[in-house]
């Protein structure tokens, strides 16, 4: 049986824009793909993110007063890697000036100096490393000793700082003794982070858009997945056995005895974990329902939701600066209906512009936003409450953000978040105008 719907922090509502500030890069590993990264591409000017700030306030402007709650914005800066520009040390500083209520965070591959590393830790609310194993072994050497400094600093505020190791099948070994001897005895937060996240599952190597031979989905051995299997299972235990604890409908012996709903039984022959179900990328808990059911859950084991109606857009923005695009995500690319025409450089998307349709691509260019956004805000002008409808069969990044199947489920899930009230469906869309 197939879940009926998810969501996740109702108390303290993640609105986020993945913000990539270009692909330049000082590492190369095979398994990030010439779209995401380069190690030549040309930087970024400061002028072009203090254009992409004052675009980021107006559009956010436009839903602010549709939420309920505190009104935080999560910068997450990536690339590439963001720490190799000059410009992004003037955009810290001019983003707490101007624009104080977003909060910048860094994903960072951590090979910076000390005093870049301080530089970090005084603009951004919290840094996300992601350990890849096919650095050098300076490289990585210079990681934990900026993890070390990172952790020194922070003292009891551990939700500063987190890791994302990226589990490589030839190098499983190393990141498990990563985990195990290091982060974990140094009180450091991880996420064991399986490779091939795209729903592609490319096990096979491949010449990439650069001319590198890439290979972008890693099949796991049954060992290997047992490792990654069991760290969610105790994940999703604790975070059901947390729920129960607080639930006075529950006598004491089942909320010391209930099973978590979700148990993480799946195993994949092909050794694609991914196709086992998913976590969110922020280490996240979901609240789920199947059938008559509800749980707290850190990894489901579902990644196709085509068909829901899903709240990205309310709390998803990605925007790409290399090739001055806007999406409402960066993995799904989904648009909401009736999103106005975009006129792009389609060389510099390659074969990806191949999948840009009415229902997926970007709503927009940086260049050219005012059209959007003026038409964004006629919707709510109308009445309506913008929200997806699903058009992929594959859910990466974003599996969090509240959806759900069935309308009743999703107007009460979404009414957590935002004023939806009831009224009749819009059967062009698909969607509850209101």
């Amino acid at each position: 049986m197939s879940l009926d719907y998810i969501y996740s922090d109702a108390n303290q509502p993640l609105r986020m824009v993945v913000w990539d500030l270009g692909r330049r890069c000082n590492f190369d590993c095979t398994y990030c793909t010439g779209w995401m990264h380069s190690t030549t591409s040309p930087m970024k000017k400061f002028e072009e993110y203090k254009r992409t700030a004052d675009f980021i306030d107006e559009y956010y402007n436009i839903y602010k007063d549709k939420h309920k709650g505190d009104w935080k914005i999560n910068l997450s800066f990536t690339g590439g890697e963001p720490s190799v520009n000059p410009a992004f040390y003037q955009l810290l500083p001019y983003l707490k000036e101007k624009y104080p209520y977003m909060r910048p965070t860094l994903t960072t591959n951590g090979t910076w100096g000390r005093r870049k590393g301080q530089f970090l830790l005084d603009h951004c609310h919290a840094i996300r490393v992601s350990y890849h194993a096919e650095g050098t072994a300076k490289q990585k050497e210079l990681i934990r000793e900026n993890l070390l400094f990172i952790r020194e600093a922070i003292g009891d505020q551990t939700w500063k700082l987190k890791v994302n190791v990226m589990m490589h099948v030839d190098y499983f070994d190393e990141c498990v003794d990563l985990i195990e001897n290091f982060l974990k005895p140094n009180d450091i937060a991880y996420i064991p982070r399986t490779i091939g996240d795209d729903g592609r599952y490319r096990d096979q190597w491949f010449k990439d858009m650069d001319g590198q031979m890439r290979r972008t989905s890693h099949t796991y051995s049954p060992e290997q997945q047992d490792y990654i299997k069991n760290h969610w299972k105790t994940q999703n235990t604790n975070a059901s056995d947390a729920r129960n604890k607080t639930d006075n409908t529950l006598s004491d012996d089942k909320k010391e005895n209930t099973p978590p709903l979700i148990k993480l039984d799946k195993t994949d022959e092909t050794g694609h974990i991914n196709k086992m179900g998913r976590m969110c990328c922020g280490g996240r808990c979901m609240t789920v329902k199947k059938g008559n059911d509800v749980d707290d859950a850190m990894f489901i084991e579902q990644s196709n939701f085509k068909g829901w109606n899903c709240m990205i857009n309310w709390f998803f923005l990605h925007i790409e600066e290399d090739r001055d695009a806007v999406y409402q995500h960066q993995t799904c690319m989904a648009k909401l209906p009736g999103t106005p025409a975009v006129k792009l450089d389609i060389e510099k998307f390659g074969d990806i512009a191949s999948k840009f349709t009415d229902e997926v691509g970007p709503i927009c260019t940086l260049s050219e936003s005012k059209k959007y956004l003026d038409w964004l805000r006629t919707q709510f002008e109308d009445g309506k409450t913008p929200t997806m409808v699903c058009p992929k069969t594959h859910c990466g990044c974003g599996i969090c953000v509240a959806k759900a199947k069935y309308d009743d489920d999703f107007e009460m899930i979404a009414n957590k978040f935002i004023d939806f009230n009831t009224g009749e469906k819009d059967e062009a869309s698909s969607r509850m105008p209101r």
